[in-house]
């Protein structure tokens, strides 16, 4: 399974405003701790559980609007 069919699971709706476009998915907060401690973890702090086959090699937080973008994955290509 490829990481970049994470959008097969995620939808939205754009407001006005917005630093994404509905192309896009974001990861913040990935400890799901505020203070830095890491909490014990709790049932509801899981949003996405899936068996990946493959390591994952990258995961990035910040502002992702598809018409700024560094790098484009078409297919089996990457072109930066």
């Amino acid at each position: 399974m490829s990481l970049f069919k994470a959008r097969d699971w995620w939808s939205t709706v754009l407001g006005e405003k917005e630093e994404f476009d509905q192309g896009c998915l974001c990861l913040a907060d990935v400890d799901n701790s505020g203070n830095g401690q890491g909490d014990e973890a709790q049932a509801e702090d899981l949003l996405l559980e899936v068996h990946l086959r493959d390591p994952i090699l990258q995961v990035e937080v910040g502002k992702f609007v598809s018409s700024c973008c560094v790098a484009q994955c078409p297919g089996l290509e990457f072109a930066v």
